[in-house]
C-alpha cells in the first residue's frame, strides 16, 4: 500500500488524486491525532492508497511531533508500503519537523525532498523555489517573517526546524537523467546528509527523481508536493486499470471560499460574471454578536436564491482581510489571529452544512485546507473518496452525509487562474 502524509485537507486529496486518476483505490482519512492512531478502527475498503490528514500545517512544532508519534502507533505497515509526506508547495507548516520525526520513526537513510508542481507554476532551481516565476519570498504566497532571499532557499528553511544535515542536487546534474540523479543521491549519503533537496523544473525530472529513489540501495522517505506523488505510480507494485465515476447530475452549487488568497477574489468575480451567483459575504464581527441570527440570515436568503436556480457563494467579507481590520477583531475579541481564523473555519463549515441540508444540494466546492476541514467536520465527514482530477491538482471526492451524496471539489487557496471555478462548475455540470 501507498501510504500519504498531509498536512491539511485540500493537500491531502491534491495528492491522493494523483493516484486515484491513475486507477488507485485512494481513501482520504481525516484523523484525530490527539490520541494514539488506531487504524483497525478504520473502514478502507481494500484501498491501495491510503492519505492522512494530520491536521499539523497550523499547530506548533510540538503539537506535530505528538500526531506524527500518535499516527505511527497505529499504522500497520510492511516492508513493501510506500511512505509519502506531502508539503505544502510554497513551504507552509512545519515541514522539517514532520520529515524529522517520520526519519526517527522508520529510521529511514535518506529523504528526498522537492516542493516542484511545474503543472502549478511550482518550480525549483538553484536549491530555491519558485512561485508563479517569482522567488517564494518575493510572492503573494509568504507571509512569514524570513527576508525574501532566505525564505525562498529550500535547505535554510528546514534548517531552521530540523538538525538533520541538508544537501542538494542541482538542475545540472539532475537534467543529465537518473544516473546522475543517482550518483547525487550516493555521494551526498556517504557525506552523511539525510535531507536532500533536489531540483526539478519539468515533470520529466519529477519522473527521473522517482526512478532514482528506487534505485537507491538504502531506505527512502520520499517528500515533496502532488507534482513529484504523480510518479510514484512508477515504483508501485502494481497499477491497476483506470476506474470511472458515474455521479448524479445536479446543477446547484454551494462555492465555499475561505482563502486569504487574492487569486479567490478574481475567480469569485469571473463566476459572478458568467453565471447566476448569490454571493453571501460573512460579516465576521457578526460572528461574535449575532452568531445564531447571522445563521438564521444567511441560510433564509439562500433557500431564497437557490429557488432562483442561482449558485451560492459564501466567504467571509474581503474587508475583512485589510491587516487594520484584523487588529481591531484581535483586540475586540481579546483572540490571536490562529483562533480568530478557526471561529471563522467554523462558521464558515456549520452555515454551508445547514445550506446543504435545507437545501438539499450535494455538489460542494471548497477553497482552503482549513476550510476544507471546518466543512468536513461540521457535516460529520471523516473519510473522503477520490475520483479523478477535474483540474491539475484539484480532484473531485465523495462522502456521504445527511442520507445523500455529496461531491466534494477541494482546492487550494493559491491553485488556479480567474476562470478556474467557472471550469470546475462547467465540468461537473456534465461529469459522469
Amino acid at each position: 500500500m501507498i501510504y500519504v502524509i498531509a498536512d491539511d485537507l485540500t493537500g491531502a486529496t491534491d495528492t491522493g488524486v494523483q493516484l486515484s486518476k491513475q486507477g488507485y483505490n485512494t481513501v482520504v482519512s481525516i484523523a484525530n491525532l490527539s490520541e494514539k492512531f488506531e487504524m483497525k478502527k478504520l473502514q478502507i475498503n481494500g484501498a491501495d492508497v491510503f492519505v492522512i490528514d494530520t491536521e499539523t500545517r497550523e499547530s506548533t512544532s510540538e503539537k506535530a511531533r505528538e500526531r506524527i508519534t500518535n499516527l505511527f502507533s497505529g499504522l500497520q505497515l510492511t516492508a513493501e508500503d510506500i511512505i509519502y509526506k506531502k508539503v505544502d508547495s510554497t513551504l507552509r507548516g512545519n515541514i522539517g519537523v514532520e520529515i524529522g520525526e517520520i526519519m526517527k520513526e522508520l529510521k529511514k537513510d535518506i529523504c528526498i525532498f522537492t516542493p516542484s508542481f511545474p503543472t502549478n507554476s511550482r518550480i525549483v532551481s538553484g536549491g530555491y523555489l519558485l512561485v508563479q516565476n517569482e522567488p517564494l519570498g518575493v510572492s503573494e504566497y509568504y507571509n512569514g517573517a524570513l527576508n525574501s532571499g532566505d525564505a525562498s532557499y529550500i535547505p535554510y528553511l528546514l534548517e531552521q526546524q530540523t538538525n538533520l544535515p541538508v544537501g542538494r542536487i542541482d538542475l545540472k546534474e539532475v537534467i543529465k537523467g537518473e544516473k546522475c540523479i543517482l550518483n547525487g543521491l550516493n555521494e551526498l549519503y556517504k557525506a552523511g546528509k539525510k535531507i536532500i533537496v533536489i531540483d526539478a523544473i519539468n515533470d520529466k525530472h519529477l519522473k527521473n527523481i522517482i526512478i532514482s529513489s528506487s534505485n537507491f540501495a538504502g531506505s527512502v522517505l520520499l517528500a515533496g508536493s502532488a507534482g513529484l506523488a504523480n510518479y510514484l505510480s512508477k515504483i508501485c507494485i502494481k497499477k491497476k486499470s483506470p476506474k470511472t465515476y458515474r455521479g448524479v447530475k445536479n446543477n446547484s452549487f454551494v462555492i465555499v471560499g475561505g482563502s486569504r488568497n487574492n487569486i479567490l477574489d478574481s475567480q469569485i468575480e469571473y463566476l459572478k460574471k458568467k453565471m447566476g451567483v448569490f454571493e453571501i459575504k460573512i460579516n465576521v464581527k457578526k460572528i461574535f454578536e449575532e452568531k445564531e441570527q447571522s445563521f438564521k440570515q444567511y441560510l433564509k436568503k439562500a433557500k431564497e436564491e437557490v429557488k432562483n436556480e442561482k449558485h451560492i457563494v459564501i466567504r467571509p467579507d474581503p474587508v475583512f482581510k485589510k491587516e487594520n481590520v484584523i487588529e481591531r477583531l484581535k483586540i475586540d475579541s481579546n483572540l490571536s489571529f490562529r483562533e480568530l481564523e478557526v471561529i471563522i473555519r467554523n462558521f464558515l463549515g456549520e452555515l454551508t452544512a445547514m445550506i446543504i441540508k435545507e437545501c438539499s444540494i450535494n455538489n460542494v466546492i471548497i477553497t482552503g485546507g482549513d476550510t476544507s476541514i471546518g466543512v468536513c467536520r461540521a457535516l460529520g465527514i471523516n473519510n473522503l473518496k477520490i475520483h479523478n482530477e477535474i483540474l491539475p491538482g484539484i480532484p473531485l471526492s465523495t462522502s456521504r452525509t445527511n442520507n445523500h451524496n455529496v461531491r466534494l471539489v477541494t482546492k487550494a487557496g493559491g491553485f488556479g487562474e480567474a476562470d478556474t471555478l467557472y471550469k470546475l462548475i462547467n465540468k461537473l455540470i456534465d461529469y459522469d
